[in-house]
């Protein structure tokens, strides 16, 4: 079943539930690879551990060794700080019933903020003064801010949570905002939400409004090169479709003319699962990832582009950078914004992939793209030889 024919008209929550239900033979599931990739590039596989999955994904701002993951480890629901050299883990917070992660990011290792579509809430957990290394102290788990803008249905559909990482005079926005990106069913009524001051006094950027709206179902947010904002869609009719946004006027808030389709629709015709996630590496070039089918036909293809010049009047040129046999990628984020990953490059930085199998199950590991120069350790010891 391609998500194509599940997502129309239905909430993200509805369509995890009817995926629960999608009949899968004992046996069936199989494993998931790079089927193409281009020459300078190795591919590999993080362990997390037999029986343990992940459904969400989030960089280390302070340690480009590691990432973060929220998923199932060791039959508890977990956020986990993975080691990428060695796979180790070590556990960040156990998640209570009461929080689901549909998306996170990482302000730094005593921040987190949570989008959390099943219970229709955004969640932060602060380590406050003087931090002790968790966030088990009472006030440290907390709701951050009411959504604001949810479906037809009710439902704060929520996924991707991306944070501003320096002061953007492009976007008027602070280091430290947080912006959520719902998928609300129906056309158009997707949005990107900012809140300010997130970790002191929350505040909506523009005040109880949307930041920028106008596309249908969430499939990633980034900062090009130039601090401006991509915007990526998944479903139809804006299937793989991804915007860029800059605050031209400066009044806080994306409005007419301040946004245009940089990438058009996926396949003019034909209703493919849609663009999945959404990632930029330290020079700016952008990579998304499409996947449509089921079982053997079940395949994704990581897009590229370069944004181009003036970005706001023209569109642009989209190639295939690789292709996978899973249907959907439910995340792609390097764990650099510095490190190169140009083919070849050395100490490049890893792409990191969290997908399904073809069957739509889960797998337990994650997929990683590297250029395949030597690694700083390598080159150091050659000096000495």
């Amino acid at each position: 079943m391609a998500r194509s024919h599940v997502l129309q008209g239905l909430s993200l929550r509805s369509f995890c539930v009817l995926l629960c239900f999608i009949p899968v033979a004992k046996g069936m599931a199989l494993d998931i690879s790079f089927t193409t990739h281009p020459p300078g590039y190795v591919a590999g596989r993080l362990p997390l551990g037999t029986g343990n999955s992940a459904h969400a994904l989030a960089r280390d701002p302070e340690n480009e060794n590691y990432i973060y993951a929220a998923g199932l480890f060791d039959g508890v629901a977990r956020i986990v700080r993975i080691n990428l050299w060695t796979a180790a883990r070590t556990t960040v917070f156990v998640l209570p019933t009461s929080i689901t992660v549909s998306g996170f990011a990482v302000l730094h290792s005593r921040a987190l903020f949570i989008s959390d579509a099943w219970h229709d809430k955004i969640f932060r957990l602060h380590d406050k003064n003087p931090p002790d290394g968790d966030f088990n102290d009472p006030g440290e788990v907390s709701e951050l801010i009411q959504p604001i803008y949810r479906n037809p249905g009710g439902d704060w559909t929520g996924t991707t949570v991306f944070i501003i990482p320096s002061d953007n005079s492009r976007l008027t926005l602070k280091a430290g905002t947080v912006l959520f990106q719902s998928e609300d069913g129906g056309t158009t009524q997707g949005e990107v939400l900012a809140v300010a001051n997130a970790l002191t006094t929350p505040t909506y950027v523009p005040p109880y409004r949307r930041y920028f709206w106008g596309f249908n179902y969430g499939g990633g947010l980034g900062l090009d090169a130039q601090g401006r904002l991509l915007v990526a869609s998944s479903f139809w009719p804006d299937t793989g479709k991804v915007w860029i946004c800059e605050d031209l006027d400066g009044n806080r808030e994306i409005g007419p003319g301040e946004s245009n389709i940089l990438v058009p629709r996926v396949h003019p015709t034909t209703e493919w699962a849609g663009l999945s996630a959404l990632a930029v590496d330290s020079s700016g070039r952008v990579y998304s990832s499409v996947g449509w089918g089921f079982g053997n036909s079940a395949q994704t293809d990581i897009r590229t582009f370069t944004v181009p010049a003036n970005p706001l009047q023209t569109t642009a040129t989209v190639s295939t950078f690789a292709t996978l046999n899973s249907p959907y990628l439910s995340a792609v984020i390097f764990n650099s914004t510095t490190r190169s990953f140009a083919p070849g490059a050395v100490n490049g930085a890893f792409m990191i992939l969290l997908g399904f199998d073809p069957f739509y199950g889960d797998v337990d590991y994650l997929l990683t793209l590297r250029p395949d120069g030597p690694s700083l350790a390598v080159r150091r010891w050659s000096q000495y030889k």
